[in-house]
């Protein structure tokens, strides 16, 4: 089973996620537990948790289906204590958040360590995230390659091979691959996405994809920058997309459009489902 779909509003209530993805023709989707800019949200609501459970049900998606992204605020690499507390707190909320909502899995970037050695931001990162994984043991950890700007950690197989090297929790911890990410990084999916799969796959297995985000490039390969673009429409075009779709690999795993045009997003969504059934 495919699970394509965008990364969704859950403005006014997360219960309604599930039917705007729905109504996209989305097979998965994603989501934030709450505003991913702010450091504190209320808490969700009885109401709103069992609201969300009834829509997940009513349209067909599976907790495999959905891949929740945590706030953009959190930094689990940083060297500076209040910030690290700061992150922590918060990623443990989210995390108890995608519990709460009956998910699984829960999508962070691995942080920036900000000054002094890689190796000291990357034990920092998987310190916390080992943290956050005793305390909610039903819990996994999807962590996201990066493009690799400045001291942001993630940009390359090796780098994200250590940081799970260094968990005390391996089996729960994974990674989410974007594909503008890894243009940016200079992977070069473009010409070579069968090439750039089998090499992860040859270093990680398939059990440690935990999902992917599909996204054309704004920037060019080897840019170290993070500029979406809707799909076929950047600097990697279509046919990667349309390869990832007929992988083995993609199957039962979300892959999630953060492109920027939500008005193309049932039409990328359509297109992938009708590749990977051979329509």
């Amino acid at each position: 089973m495919l699970y394509i779909g965008p990364h969704v509003s859950i403005a006014s209530s997360v219960a309604l996620a599930p039917e705007r993805a729905s109504a996209l023709g989305a097979t998965g989707f994603a989501i934030f537990t709450k505003n991913q800019r702010v450091w504190s949200a209320a808490a969700l609501e009885d109401e709103s948790i069992a609201a969300f459970r009834t829509a997940m049900e009513r349209h067909g998606y599976s907790p495999d289906a959905v891949l929740p992204h945590a706030g953009y605020l959190i930094n689990p690499a940083t060297p500076d204590e209040d910030l690290r507390r700061k992150s922590e707190a918060l990623f443990s909320d989210e995390a108890g958040r995608v519990i709460t909502l009956g998910l699984s899995t829960i999508n962070i970037h691995p942080g920036a360590y900000k000054e002094g050695e890689r190796r000291d931001g990357l034990e920092r990162s998987a310190a916390m995230m080992d943290r956050i994984l005793d305390a909610y043991p039903t819990l996994r950890i999807a962590v996201e390659n990066t493009a690799g700007a400045g001291t942001v950690l993630g940009s390359t197989f090796e780098e994200l091979d250590q940081l799970i090297s260094l968990s005390r929790n391996e089996d729960r911890l994974g990674i989410t691959l974007d594909t503008a990410h890894l243009f940016g990084a200079g992977y070069d999916v473009k010409e070579d996405i069968t090439g750039v799969m089998d090499s992860f796959l040859s270093r990680f297995g398939r059990d440690k994809l935990y999902g992917m985000h599909l996204n054309d490039s704004k920037v060019p390969l080897s840019s170290h920058k993070d500029r979406h673009e809707s799909l076929g429409l950047g600097l990697i075009g279509m046919e990667a997309f349309m390869e990832i779709v007929r992988m083995d690999a993609a199957d039962g795993i979300p892959l999630v459009l953060e492109t920027p045009d939500e008005s193309r997003w049932k039409d990328e969504i359509a297109t992938l489902l009708s590749v990977s059934r051979g329509t």
